[in-house]
């Protein structure tokens, strides 16, 4: 099993088109996840008039509240005994992230530039 965290979270802004279905302490709500945070639309009164805004809220902040999370019509992550759990699909998607960046960083010839480290 793979727990999903935070910095998943935001890996997965940047592919796009991904959401989070909140629970009842935000009336099950869908938001939207962007790379800055997780938007959710509520009512707000601008100039006078009710009309729907987008609210940001940070990923740490909406993690606890998290109850799925899909990339368009696929299930990423479910929340099971308070701990978000992701699914098959996205166990594979990790793997194969981590095979394709052992394989980028084990080019013989590539330079590989590191911070040097200072004494003090």
């Amino acid at each position: 099993m793979y727990r999903i965290k935070i910095s998943d979270l935001r890996r997965l802004s940047l592919s796009g088109n991904a959401t989070v279905k909140l629970d009842k302490a935000y009336k099950y709500q869908i938001g939207e996840i962007r790379r800055d945070g997780i938007y959710i639309k509520q009512i707000g009164i601008v100039k006078g008039k009710r009309s729907e805004i987008k609210m940001r809220e940070t990923f740490a902040k909406m993690y606890s509240h998290i109850q799925t999370i899909k990339q368009g019509k696929v299930l990423i992550g479910e929340r099971r005994n308070d701990e978000l759990i992701a699914t098959s699909t996205f166990e594979k998607k990790v793997k194969e992230g981590a095979k394709r960046d052992k394989k980028v960083l084990g080019v013989p010839g590539q330079k590989v530039y590191r911070k040097k480290e200072r004494k003090s």
